[in-house]
């Protein structure tokens, strides 16, 4: 069981971390888990992103901003990573079929979402790519699909 204590200091723990294929087939590469929703529920969420490792979302949230989107969170080798953004999103424009690029970063553990927008949707813009986490020299990937608010 891991123990993790949240930003308002709730205390939350985390007893499963979900692999992806290419992690199983090598140790080598860190593994891409998915944060426990007792995480996310205790922070306030307005106009933030969340990334899921299938279209479905909730139980298999990979990637997740809050804070309005000044900090983001992943679980990475079993543990919760709080991120903070590398620059400015170079698109943030709601588009369909237009790329969107981010880097996060948080010692030596990096995140960059590699998307295209899926369309626009109520008060949300819809994306689908590849999520890519680097632990030092260490690098996987997984599918993600998601959106950002307002």
């Amino acid at each position: 069981m891991r123990i993790v204590v949240g930003l308002s200091g709730v205390l939350l723990t985390s007893t499963h971390v979900l692999a992806t294929d290419g992690d199983r087939k090598s140790s080598k590469n860190p593994a891409i888990g998915t944060i426990p929703m007792e995480t996310l529920q205790s922070l306030p969420y307005q106009c933030e992103c969340e990334f899921y490792r299938d279209p479905t979302g909730g139980a298999t949230t990979v990637f997740a901003t809050r804070r309005e989107r000044v900090v983001a969170f992943v679980m990475a080798d079993g543990q919760l990573v709080t991120l903070q953004r590398d620059g400015k999103p170079r698109n943030s424009r709601c588009r369909k079929n237009v790329r969107y690029h981010e880097r996060w970063v948080a010692g030596p553990t990096s995140v960059i979402l590699d998307l295209h927008v899926t369309g626009p949707g109520e008060e949300a813009c819809w994306f689908k790519g590849k999520m890519s986490i680097a632990v030092g020299a260490r690098t996987t990937s997984t599918s993600v699909s998601g959106a950002c608010g307002c």
